[in-house]
């Protein structure tokens, strides 16, 4: 499986992009034949990398070269600035890298392309995101063959976006577009600790607060087959699961373990957001991926691991939809879980309104105690 510094087996690049939008969210999805490269899930309200906001310093992060700043609407954002930083009150123009997560607060970083407004609104916009499509376009155009849209309306707004040499075309086809393409089912196996290998071995891919660690099993195959496997998987699971921090892959070890840094690094080669820093004295492979945006766990599961209401709740709604066109009922019933029906009454009315607003019908919500979470029943009302 290896070959001086050269993989056997190469990534293909990407081919296609497949735009998906459901009720309250927008869902992106970057493929290499029927290999999923990235997806990014755009959620109503949610800010996106690349945008730029009007911000206002606020007080020094204690112990780091860094400042609070006030993003209105937004919250805290933090942003890394080497003295001397400006006064607090300031107005400063930043660029949002990684959104709110958890415990923390939106990353951004001093945009100095955008002029500053003399006394412009906290946390107004003032360039918005170009988006997933047209980064990776402007990135992958050589090689983009489709950009496949799941209605008419994204159609449009992407050819008036990416000019009229992007080639966009509309999904005509009766089953859903991610299913057609098999993305639903890549996205629940990269949620999955374990990722299967060819010849038998896994990876186990782990995050704790400090550091990600990628555990290498060869199982039935030889050692040389692992690691050359693993270190192919490792290379698309660091951007399909948008992977970022300090990362860590214990490969077996082996007598030809000083060719496997290398090799990463020609397989990560297309990803600008990967350094490979070689192997530590026990080994490993020591790597860091720049973070842009959230990782698709974050996204879509809550810190335990498990899937989150929200994310359950933006299921029902886009399997609703369908639904109601498949059983051409405008009124369609949904059985679900208490917590996913308080958000569907509550921060997720919107979208509901929007699901409602499709089948130019009514959604009736009924929370059922007994449901697990994912659990969920449509029929017509």
């Amino acid at each position: 499986m290896l070959c001086g510094r050269r993989a056997v087996v190469d990534l293909p690049p990407p081919d296609s992009i497949l735009v998906s939008r459901g009720p309250g969210e927008t869902r992106y999805v970057l493929m290499a034949g029927d290999e999923v490269v990235e997806v990014v899930h755009h959620r109503d309200g949610v800010l996106l990398p690349g945008a730029v906001l009007f911000a206002r310093i606020a007080a020094p992060v204690p112990h780091m070269a860094a400042v609070f700043v006030n993003l209105g609407d937004a919250g805290t954002g933090v942003l890394k600035i080497k003295p001397p930083r400006p006064s607090e009150g300031a107005g400063i123009a930043v660029t949002v890298v990684v959104p709110a997560r958890a415990d923390k607060g939106v990353e951004v970083q001093l945009e100095s392309d955008v002029p500053v407004p003399a006394d412009g609104r906290t946390g107004a916009l003032l360039r918005a995101a170009p988006g997933p499509a047209a980064a990776w376009w402007a990135e992958h155009s050589e090689t983009i063959t489709q950009i496949v849209c799941a209605s008419r309306a994204e159609a449009q707004r992407l050819k008036a976006l990416l000019g009229a040499e992007a080639p966009v075309e509309i999904h005509t086809q009766g089953v859903d577009l991610f299913a057609a393409r098999g993305v639903e089912e890549a996205i629940e196996a990269a949620l999955e600790p374990t990722v299967p290998l060819p010849c038998g071995g896994s990876l186990v891919v782990e995050a704790t607060a400090a550091v990600i660690t990628i555990d290498v099993n060869t199982g039935p195959a030889h050692i040389d087959t692992a690691n050359s496997e693993a270190l192919i998987a490792v290379a698309r699971e660091l951007r399909r699961r948008n992977l970022a921090g300090h990362i860590l892959v214990d490969v077996i070890p082996t007598r030809r373990g000083g060719t496997l840094p290398p090799l990463l690094a020609d397989l990560t080669a297309g990803d600008p957001a990967v350094r490979v820093a070689g192997r530590t004295p026990l080994g490993m492979i020591e790597l860091s991926r720049r973070r842009v945006g959230l990782s698709l766990a974050e996204v879509l599961c809550d810190p335990d691991g498990r899937l989150s209401a929200s994310s359950v709740a933006y299921k029902v709604l886009r399997d609703a939809v369908r639904f109601g066109f498949t059983e051409k009922a405008a009124r369609v019933a949904m059985e679900v879980s208490p917590d996913v029906a308080d958000l569907l009454a509550g921060a997720l009315a919107p979208a509901r309104a929007e699901a409602e607003a499709a089948l130019k019908g009514e959604i009736q919500v009924t929370a059922r105690a007994d449901f697990p979470r994912t659990r969920f029943v449509l029929r017509p009302a």
